[in-house]
């Protein structure tokens, strides 16, 4: 049915009983028609062949789409058939174009905060609990009640940029950042560079993210030149003569697992949190070896426990499934144990030395009694450099345990503390029984 299209015959225009659509085509052009469905609904509509087959397009709903409109748009849709375009590839090139456009406008709203949660939360199974502590604490909020002490928690250095949107952090914002916090906490703003330095580099490499920020802001030589130096860490180790003081007042400690804990770190150069990890069923009393986790290797890596060493886990308490447990942590393990560290510190009379330094201390001392460096790294866990450590030499626990047991025995000499070595091969293998006593 076609008629000259007037705003009175289309309006009157309705669906024919029994049909589900009905169309009125204009006879004044080509390809315009109306479609009224049962329901009432009504649109201008262009249908025309292309490439030996009919296609058919909405222009839009009549109520908002004058009759003059609407064969204008039909009119143009025509000129494209004419040259071969199909209007509905356009149109559909016009909404990419448009949803493109909207994608950005929203990418540009994304805060850097939003980023970083996903950032960390797509990395919290694959970092230790350390690590991500460090990223929530440089970017904490501030102002919540401390869970110990009084006061409130401070803003985190890296706060003042994840309040930022990404498309707004440049090299400029990022070296006024610096400038800014170096002032109070210079050791935190380059500790939170670096750590945002990694996070920026994730963002570019992720679709969400990419085409919003200035990828190269973090690699400003600019930026760069205004963090603090970084501390020397050549003081951040216990010297051969300080060993004395050092395990007397470690010794003395009332907390037997804290003493056990520190002991532990620097007789085999382990990381906190793998020596905190420990479990009951990782201690080979029999075999003398403990088993670590890595996070060089995933698998973790086997290591000798030397007799005296042995001696110290013997006597803790099978409290839980935790080597060093503690009853008061809601881990059921050591969380802090920094606090026993520094009381000893203080009582030897000895400077700040980290935990983290004892681990190094084990890398320093252990030449004097010419441990091969590639028997170190591979009790303290370190990545293998040359070809030959890579492929080649594989070293049994035994072999190591030659070179560990001197090195415990030098140490205990240089503490003054008296061992006797048990003259059995093995010492007693004891299982995890919790809430029972180690018969000796």
């Amino acid at each position: 049915m076609k008629q000259n299209f007037t705003a009175e015959r289309v309006d009157n225009f309705l669906c024919e009983p029994g049909r589900r659509q009905s169309f009125l085509w204009d006879a004044k052009t080509p390809g315009l028609g109306v479609r009224v469905t049962a329901n009432g609904a009504k649109s201008f509509v262009f249908e025309s062949r292309l490439h030996g087959r009919t296609l058919r397009v909405t222009i839009g709903d009549r109520r908002t789409w004058k009759i003059d409109n609407a064969q204008k748009e039909a009119t143009r849709l025509k000129r494209l058939v004419d040259k071969g375009i199909d209007p509905r590839v356009e149109r559909a090139e016009q909404q990419a174009q448009a949803e493109a456009i909207r994608l950005e406008a929203a990418q540009k709203k994304i805060l850097v905060v939003d980023a970083w949660n996903a950032y960390l939360a797509h990395h919290k199974k694959r970092w230790g609990d350390r690590h991500f502590t460090d990223h929530v604490k440089l970017s904490q909020a501030g102002g919540e009640k401390r869970k110990r002490g009084k006061g409130v928690t401070l803003q985190g250095a890296l706060r003042p940029l994840l309040e930022k949107r990404l498309a707004d952090v440049d090299a400029r914002v990022l070296g006024e950042w610096v400038v800014r916090e170096r002032e109070t906490r210079p050791t935190k703003t380059r500790q939170g560079f670096e750590l945002f330095r990694t996070f920026w580099r994730w963002c570019g490499s992720r679709p969400e993210y990419a085409s919003v920020i200035d990828v190269l802001a973090i690699e400003s030589k600019d930026v760069r030149a205004e963090l603090p130096k970084r501390k020397s860490l050549k003081h951040d180790v216990l010297q051969r003569g300080q060993l004395r003081d050092w395990f007397a007042a470690v010794r003395s400690l009332s907390n037997a697992t804290g003493s056990a804990y520190l002991q532990a770190l620097i007789l085999t150069g382990a990381r906190r949190e793998e020596m905190a990890a420990l479990r009951w069923e990782d201690v080979d009393f029999r075999w003398g070896s403990i088993w670590l986790k890595d996070k060089v290797a995933p698998e973790g890596r086997k290591i000798p426990l030397t007799p005296y060493l042995a001696s110290l886990l013997s006597a803790l308490p099978r409290n839980s499934e935790w080597v060093f447990s503690s009853p008061t942590a809601a881990s059921g393990r050591i969380t802090d144990p920094r606090i026993p560290h520094n009381r000893a510190l203080s009582v030897a009379g000895l400077g700040h030395v980290t935990l983290h330094g004892l681990r190094r201390s084990f890398a320093s001392l252990a030449e004097w009694v010419e441990m091969p460096v590639g028997v170190v790294a591979q009790i303290m866990g370190h990545a293998p450099n040359a070809t030959a450590e890579k492929h080649y030499i594989q070293r049994p626990l035994e072999l190591l345990a030659v070179w560990h047991g001197k090195y415990e025995a030098w140490i205990l000499k240089q503490a003054r503390v008296h061992f006797k070595q048990p003259k059995s091969k093995h010492t007693v293998e004891h299982r995890y029984q919790p809430n029972l006593k180690v018969v000796r």
